[in-house]
C-alpha cells in the first residue's frame, strides 16, 4: 500500500527529466500511474485509502494532543523533535519546522482528494458505491480545508490537481473557506450511510459530515444553523460511552457508541500503530515512553470538586492537604497525580527523577496501560469528533443564538451527568455571560488533553489573554517557564517555503518577511 500511494503522489512528476516527446507519452507497464490505476473498485478503494492515510501524520492527527500543550492546560518541554517547541514557547515563525510540516501534509490530503474526485467517475463500480465513496473523499477534502483554516486562516482553496506550469493560487478568505467547507460537508452528509458493516467501520459517516458541517459554522458564528446542525445529530443514534477513561485507553471501547469519526491503527506488527503512547507515556524506569506533554497546575486546578464547585470557591470543602480527595472524576481519568497509579505501579515509584515530569503530572489518555507495544505500536485509535463535543457545541451555539434556554441546560447536564463522572448540574438562572464561560470551562475539562481546546480559545479570541505571560509552574510552585503569546500567533504563519514558490501568496498579519 505504501508503494501504491507513494507512485500515485508521484504521477504528475513522472515526466520530469524526459528528453523525448514520444517517451513522455508511454505508459509504463510494470509501475502505477494514472494511465494504469483507477480501473476497477479495488483500485477505487485503495485511492480513497491513500486519503484517508494522511489522517494518521503526525502533523495533522497523528500528535494531535499536543496542540494541548499550547494552551494554560499543558507544557511542552521536550517536543520530542516535532517542531512545537517554538511555538509553545512562543518563538514561532515562518520557518519553523510544525508550521512547514502541517501546510504540506494538508495540503497533500488534499491533492489526493482532488484526484479521487477527478478518477472516481470513470471507475467501473456500482453507482451506489462511487457514490459513497465521492462522498468520503469529500468529506476528508473539507476536513483538511477545515484544519488548514483554523491553524493559517486565509489559505489557496485548491479543488483540482494541478500540472507543472499551472499558475498557484493566491489565498482565499476563511470565510469563503468556511463557506466551501460548510457546502461540501453537507453535501457529503446527505451521501453517506448513519453507520456501516463491521468491514467498513472508521469510514466517515452521515454524523461525520454533519459534525464538520456543526463546527465550521460555529467558527463562522453562524449559531442559529450550527445549534440546528448539531440537533439533527443528536437523531442519528450517538449517546455517550458509560466509561469515560477506557474509551481513551481501551481497544476493547473502540468504535463505541460516542465515537462520531476517528483515526483507525492496527497494531502490533503491521507498522500502521499510534505513537502517542509511546510519546506520551513517563519516563521513568518502569517505562520507555517519551513524556513529551505534561499536564499543567493550571488544568489539575480547574477541576471542579464533586460537588460542583471550583476548589477555589467558599465552601467547596477542598482540603489542600488532600488536594485529590473529592474531585471530579475526570481528572484521574485523564492525569496519573500523586496517591494515583499506572499499570498498577504508584505515582511515587514512576516519578524516579525530574525527567519523569516536570509538572508533577503524567498524561492518562491515550496511554496503554497494557504492555506489549513498542514506539509507533500502539492500536488505540484517536477520536477526531465525539458526541460529547456535539452537545458541548449545541449548549454554546444555542447560548450564543439565544441565551441559555433549557436546550442548553440539557445539553451540557447530559456530559456532566455521564455514568462514573456524575457531576451535579448546572445551576438554574444564569445569564448568557456566566453560562458562557461555563460551558468554555466545560470544554477545557470534558476534551483535557485530546488537542481541541488550543483551537477553542483562538475561536473563541481569549488565546492572547489566557497565554501572553503565562507562568507555568510545578506541584512545589516552582516556576519551569513563562510563556510569550503575541496577537499574531493566533494564525501560524505561512512557511517560507510556500511563500518562495509562489508569489501570490502574502504572508499572514505581523511575521517577519
Amino acid at each position: 500500500m505504501n508503494k501504491i500511494l507513494t507512485a500515485l503522489y508521484a504521477c504528475s512528476l513522472l515526466t520530469l527529466g524526459a528528453c523525448k516527446k514520444d517517451f513522455l507519452n508511454t505508459v509504463p507497464a510494470d509501475k502505477v500511474s494514472d494511465e494504469n490505476f483507477w480501473k476497477t473498485e479495488k483500485d477505487a478503494n485503495a485511492g480513497v485509502s491513500a486519503v484517508y492515510n494522511d489522517l494518521q501524520n503526525n502533523d495533522v492527527f497523528g500528535l494531535y494532543v499536543y496542540n494541548d500543550g499550547l494552551t494554560p492546560s499543558a507544557y511542552i518541554w521536550d517536543d520530542g523533535g516535532t517542531g512545537f517547541g517554538p511555538v509553545a514557547k512562543g518563538n514561532m515563525n515562518a520557518f519553523t519546522s510544525s508550521v512547514a510540516n502541517k501546510f504540506k501534509a494538508l495540503y497533500n490530503g488534499i491533492y489526493r482528494a482532488n484526484l479521487a474526485l477527478e478518477k472516481l467517475p470513470g471507475v467501473s463500480m456500482t453507482a451506489a458505491t462511487n457514490h459513497r465513496l465521492v462522498a468520503e473523499v469529500t468529506f476528508l477534502r473539507a476536513l483538511y480545508y477545515y484544519q488548514l483554516t483554523d491553524f493559517y486562516g486565509d489559505v489557496p482553496l485548491i479543488t483540482k490537481t494541478l500540472k507543472l506550469g499551472d499558475p498557484l493560487p493566491g489565498k482565499e478568505t476563511r470565510a469563503n473557506l468556511l463557506a466551501f467547507i460548510i457546502k461540501e460537508a453537507g453535501a457529503a452528509a446527505d451521501s453517506l450511510p448513519k453507520s456501516y458493516a463491521a468491514a467498513l467501520v472508521g469510514h466517515a459517516t452521515q454524523g461525520a459530515a454533519l459534525t464538520l458541517k456543526a463546527k465550521a459554522q460555529l467558527m463562522a458564528k453562524q449559531y442559529a444553523d450550527a445549534a440546528a446542525t448539531c440537533q439533527a445529530i443528536s437523531g442519528l443514534g450517538y449517546d455517550l460511552y458509560t466509561d469515560y477513561r477506557n474509551m481513551f485507553i481501551s481497544t476493547a471501547a473502540e468504535n463505541n457508541v460516542e465515537v462520531i469519526f476517528d483515526v483507525q491503527y492496527i497494531a502490533p506488527g503491521l507498522n500502521q500503530g499510534s505513537l502517542l503512547d509511546k510519546r506520551l507515556s513517563t519516563r521513568s524506569s518502569f517505562s520507555s515512553g517519551w513524556s513529551n506533554v505534561y499536564a499543567s497546575v493550571n488544568l489539575v486546578n480547574n477541576y471542579e470538586m464533586k460537588n460542583g464547585k471550583a476548589i477555589t470557591e467558599s465552601g467547596s470543602g477542598y482540603d489542600p492537604a488532600n488536594p485529590y480527595n473529592n474531585r471530579d472524576p475526570r481528572l484521574d481519568y485523564t492525569i496519573v497525580r500523586p496517591g494515583a497509579s499506572w499499570k498498577g505501579i504508584p505515582y511515587e515509584k514512576l516519578r524516579l527523577d525530574n525527567a519523569a515530569t516536570f509538572t508533577g503530572y503524567l498524561t492518562r489518555k491515550y496511554v496503554l496501560e497494557v504492555d506489549g507495544f513498542g514506539a509507533g505500536d500502539s492500536p488505540l485509535n484517536f477520536i477526531i469528533f465525539r458526541y460529547a463535543d456535539v452537545l458541548l457545541m449545541l449548549a454554546e451555539a444555542q447560548n450564543e443564538a439565544v441565551g441559555p434556554d433549557a436546550t442548553v441546560y440539557t445539553a451540557i447536564n447530559k456530559v456532566r451527568a455521564r455514568k462514573g463522572v456524575e457531576m451535579p448540574e448546572i445551576p438554574a438562572g444564569k445569564s448568557k455571560e456566566e453560562m458562557r464561560n461555563i460551558i468554555r470551562h466545560e470544554r477545557m475539562i470534558e476534551f483535557a488533553m485530546e488537542g481541541t481546546y488550543y483551537s477553542d480559545i483562538r475561536r473563541w479570541g481569549i488565546a492572547t489573554q489566557l497565554m501572553n505571560g503565562l507562568v507555568v509552574t510545578n506541584i512545589a510552585g516552582q516556576q519551569i517557564d513563562k510563556i510569550n503569546f503575541v496577537d499574531a500567533f493566533n494564525l501560524w504563519p505561512l512557511p517560507q517555503v510556500e511563500l518562495d514558490l509562489n508569489s501570490n501568496l502574502v504572508q499572514n498579519p505581523n511575521y517577519a518577511k
